[in-house]
Order: structure tokens, then C-alpha cells, then sequence
């Protein structure tokens, strides 16, 4: 390590997740918090499940939740990404996709199996109920663009942080 006067202690850029820990992180699928603006302009967040395909993120909901409408008249959003102190956040655009839509079947034959689980176990009788529970006719699936904001690690912080008290910066 660099000598003690050296050591910047503000500076986390160190703590970013490299292009490997933040891969795994989105390949993983899982939760996220998914937040778009509501028309008073104020930030709103919810946890979904979430996949990652092709640089972008899709979620899925009922089309009657207040997000739908929200997203319709404003696209911007934000994704954030929470796993074992590992954390990435993303804004980007979101397109509503619903039944009825242009290519709305041809993306559900993927999206859906993917998400209950079918394309990876197809003989599990819950997933396949699953599967067929999302394909409502008034469920909405959500593509949202994948821009980077910060990616964090926080094991590595706390490490950083203990070295930084032991070393007497703290304050």
C-alpha cells in the first residue's frame, strides 16, 4: 500500500465493481428496485424481479400498477442492483410493452419462460403454473436501457473504511 500520507480517503474509486464482478451481478437475474418519477415529480421505487438481456432490463407487472401509467407519459427510470454488499445502479429509458402491441407475443415466448424458471427447468410443475399465471391479459412487460451510473462494492468499502479508522483518518 501506498504510504499512509498518500492514501486519499474520500476517493471510493477503488470500490467500483470491476467489468467481471458487475457481469455476474446482472447475469445472476434476481430483484432490483425498479423507480420512476410520479407527475409531482417525486422519486418512486419498487422491488421486481428482474432479467438482463441484451444490454437491457425487463420486468414485468399488471398494467393497471401506478408505474405503467407514469412510464407511459415519462420514460425515464432507475434500476438498482443489491446482492452479498455488491450494488450497481442504472437509469435509462423504459418502453411499456402490452398485449396487443407489435411483437408483444414473440417477446412474452421469451421473457415469460425465462422468468418462471420453464426455459431452465421445463418439467417443474410450479414454474410452469408460474409461467402461465404471467400470461394475463393485462400484464405489461417493461424494457428498460441499461446506462450505468456507479457500480459499488461494499465489502471492499468496509475494508477500506477499517484500514482508514485503524490507520487514524476517520473524521
Amino acid at each position: 500500500m501506498a504510504n499512509e500520507e498518500e492514501v486519499d480517503y474520500e476517493d471510493l474509486t477503488s470500490m467500483r465493481l470491476d467489468e467481471e464482478e458487475l457481469q455476474k451481478l446482472l447475469d445472476a437475474g434476481g430483484e432490483c428496485i425498479f423507480n420512476w418519477t410520479t407527475k409531482d415529480g417525486y422519486p418512486v421505487g419498487v422491488v421486481v424481479a428482474f432479467l438482463y438481456r441484451d444490454g437491457k432490463f425487463w420486468t414485468t407487472c399488471a398494467e393497471q400498477r401506478k408505474r405503467v401509467p407514469a412510464l407511459r407519459k415519462r420514460a425515464q427510470s432507475a434500476i438498482v442492483i443489491n446482492s452479498n454488499g455488491k450494488t450497481a445502479s442504472f437509469k435509462g429509458d423504459s418502453i411499456v410493452h402490452a398485449n396487443g402491441d407489435e411483437g408483444f407475443d414473440e417477446l412474452k415466448s421469451w421473457f415469460y419462460p425465462t422468468l418462471s424458471g420453464t426455459t431452465a427447468d421445463p418439467e417443474d410443475e410450479y414454474k410452469q403454473a408460474f409461467a402461465k399465471f404471467l400470461d394475463s391479459p393485462h400484464r405489461v412487460i417493461i424494457e428498460t436501457e441499461a446506462n450505468l451510473v456507479v457500480a459499488f462494492d461494499a465489502v471492499k468499502f468496509r475494508a477500506f473504511t477499517n484500514e482508514a479508522i485503524a490507520a487514524g483518518h476517520a473524521g
